[in-house]
């Protein structure tokens, strides 16, 4: 097994899991797509999605501004809309603090 954890793609993280498991891919992409559509769902609903050990998502309403074009610098209105935030967890933030200088490969979506 490749020892690259960069997952770019749930078809990745699928194809890990289906491994790691010892489960068909069908089964595997079933899982990741309940997973990723159950965040989304708590999300959408407003709730607050807590995993222990990685972070915490949550939604926060961004107030209306006046943005700039950055092409020709005229003035734009930008509504006011809802975003999705992660705080990291304190063992993710240890975590990446202690792993900080190890270079990573960037990974690219197929």
């Amino acid at each position: 097994m490749e020892t690259d954890h960069g997952c770019s793609d749930p078809d990745v993280l699928a194809e890990q899991l289906a491994e790691r498991a010892e489960i068909t891919m069908a089964a595997a992409r079933d899982e990741v797509k309940w997973f990723f559509e159950t965040i989304s769902s708590a999300l959408t609903g407003g709730d607050e999605v807590r995993i222990h050990g990685f972070g915490t998502f949550k939604t926060a309403q961004r107030a209306a501004r006046t943005g700039r074009n950055p092409r020709t610098g005229e003035s734009v209105q930008v509504p006011a809309r809802r975003v999705v935030r992660f705080s990291p967890s304190t063992t993710l933030s240890a975590s990446l603090k202690s792993s900080r200088g190890v270079a990573k490969k960037k990974t690219t979506r197929r």
